[in-house]
């Protein structure tokens, strides 16, 4: 079995499972102010990374930040930097923008470095941060960490923002810290317009809201440069190669070590091609397990391996097949199912580890929390499968497994097209089930929105993460257990489980909405029983289906261009959210060779 557990210290084990809620004060570990002009002196060399990015689709317009060039990609780091990202280990705050964040009870206070400047030549203030924080907060689908709670934002002046928060948790902080931080220059209008709206009562799919949002979609800014504050500067945009030069008075641009960086244009076999080539040094694409062989013996590659808080797993569409809701049923999917040999084939050896407990948490967080409670361990037992099923009402006959109702239980699990790891599990646990007796196909929908399909509940069964691979609290992992695309309303249907009464065999009959908000902004002792109380009921109902949990797995090749693929302290450091390498690359840690 490939299972991994990790050492956690005490402190360690009680911030990753939400414990020890209180003032959160982070000072620059990156020096107190940015040394303006400064041209990166001393600076050589070029730093080139692969990303599958597109001009003829993608914009500048970096408030539609999933559809502008490069702005969701790990790289973004070194040209829109945020006020602060996450050590993920310790889960404290690294500063960028910041000087110094702190969060006192309900009150946050953001004091900016002075000295950075946009390429458009204006000073990075509070108002830039304000209005992007407004933005942010309009757009954010409800029920999100954080936005949620945020009742205001001030410029008290140029370099200082007080936010204010209606509750105070460990984590409630992660919206505005992580934002990146837009020109008031360019999005101002907008920016205005989003806070008169939010303090006007608007949310996220109100008619107001809807009318702004399609008021930005209208503008893409694609005649204009984009204006960024980082230490590096958008300088050639080409079809396959865009490149990067220093900012003189961008963020940390008197620390960075690369006079240039490039991004490449490519997808996954592009990426393994530039990789056997050594045409670039840095990739966070996920490769499957033969793609990982082909570059196994590249000269100079470094396979950096980081345990994911989140894994692949199965959703359940029970608002479309009522048979789903018994968690027999959902019990016996999980026994006919091999987590194993799909994650596997799916991610190769050391890209994926089962989980020590079937609890919905990561092994992080689970660590030490059902200690003294039996939880079922799901491995492959076709025999316990089929009695759970025929305990459940279904038949099997001679073409196959018939539900209650009497219908042929035939369905489709929808993947997600280009994303390697969601089709080949998507493939592999179809290919199973069939076996098993069951009429299962599989789908991929294209990968421009797939968060509108989970959302609104369009598939039988889809492929999706379970644990969180966004928040790094317990209580992330019951957000997209229970509440990630699962909304119950007509528009946005999800999962169709209630949350408000589970039968959970052990419990009772639990309040999932009740107990995952004592997970979240309870006492230390109401977080941990909340979370060992969700953990069985999960455990025990199954909202999804937990396959395996990922290994978060890039790879540098040094040598060539770069001395060494190191990440240094932010080894547990998420590669597509607080990106290791890109905060190395701002610190100056990461040289040219």
């Amino acid at each position: 079995m490939t299972s991994q557990r990790f050492e956690l210290s005490r402190r360690n084990l009680m911030q990753a499972v939400g414990l020890g809620a209180g003032a959160v004060a982070t000072a620059g570990v990156l020096g107190a102010c940015q040394a303006e002009g400064s041209e990166g002196e001393g600076a050589s060399g070029t730093f080139i990374y692969v990303y599958p990015f597109d001009i003829t689709t993608q914009h500048h317009n970096a408030a539609i930040n999933n559809a502008a060039l490069l702005v969701p990609a790990p790289v973004a780091e070194l040209f829109l930097p945020r006020p602060a990202i996450l050590d993920w280990e310790t889960l404290e705050w690294i500063p960028q923008l910041a000087e110094s964040v702190e969060l006192v009870d309900k009150t946050l206070t953001i004091k900016l470095r002075s000295g950075v400047k946009w390429t458009d030549g204006n000073a990075v203030t509070a108002k830039d941060v304000v209005g992007t924080i407004y933005l942010q907060k309009l757009n954010a689908a409800q029920g999100t960490v954080g936005w949620d709670q945020l009742l205001s934002a001030t410029a008290d002046d140029d370099t200082t923002v007080t936010v204010t928060y209606s509750a105070a948790f460990p984590g409630v902080e992660h919206g505005a810290l992580k934002a990146q931080i837009l020109p008031h220059a360019r999005y101002g209008e907008w920016m205005d317009e989003a806070q008169g709206l939010v303090e006007a009562g608007a949310i996220q799919g109100s008619p107001e809201q809807s009318a702004l949002a399609e008021k930005i979609a209208a503008v893409d800014f694609k005649d204009e440069d984009p204006i960024t504050s980082g230490a590096y500067q958008f300088d050639q945009i080409g079809e396959t190669v865009i490149s990067f030069k220093v900012h003189p008075d961008g963020l940390f641009a008197d620390k960075v070590k690369f006079a240039k960086v490039e991004v490449q244009a490519g997808d996954n076999a592009a990426a393994v091609q530039m990789l056997l080539s050594r045409e670039i040094d840095y990739c966070t694409q996920v490769l499957g397990a033969t793609d990982r062989q082909t570059i196994a013996d590249v000269d100079g590659l470094k396979e950096l391996s980081t345990p994911g808080f989140d894994g692949i797993g199965l959703m359940l569409n029970q608002g479309r097949f009522p048979e789903f809701a018994d968690a027999r049923v959902r019990k016996a999917f999980m026994y006919i199912l091999d987590g194993e040999s799909i994650g596997e084939i799916a991610k190769g050896n050391g890209g994926y580890y089962i989980p020590a407990t079937y609890s919905g948490l990561p092994d992080p967080h689970a660590e030490g929390l059902f200690d003294d409670v039996e939880l079922e361990f799901y491995a492959p037992d076709h025999a316990k499968a089929e009695t759970l099923l025929t305990e459940a009402g279904w038949k099997k006959e001679s073409d196959g497994w018939h539900t209650p109702a009497g219908d042929k239980a035939k369905y489709a699990i929808t993947g997600v097209e280009g994303w390697t790891d969601f089709v080949l599990s998507g493939e592999q646990a179809a290919a199973q089930l069939t076996e098993f007796g069951l009429e299962v196909s599989y789908k991929s929908v294209p990968e421009d929105n797939p968060w509108g399909i989970w959302g609104a509940g369009d598939y039988d069964i889809a492929v999706r993460q379970w644990a969180n691979p966004f928040v790094p609290y317990a209580y992330g992992s019951w957000q997209m257990a229970w509440f990630t695309d699962n909304a119950g309303t007509a528009d946005a249907a999800g999962m169709g489980i209630p949350t408000n009464e589970v039968d959970s065999p052990s419990q009772g009959k639990v309040n999932v909405n009740d107990v995952y908000l004592k997970a979240q902004q309870g006492t230390e002792e109401e977080q941990a029983a909340a979370n060992k109380t969700l953990g069985i009921v999960f455990n025990e109902t199954l909202p999804r289906l937990p396959l395996f949990l990922n290994q978060r797995v890039s790879y540098g090749v040094e040598g060539a261009r770069v001395a060494a693929i190191d990440p240094g302290a932010y080894a547990l450091n998420d590669v597509y959210f607080d990106n290791p390498i890109m905060v190395r690359l701002l610190e100056g840690g990461i040289e040219p060779a």
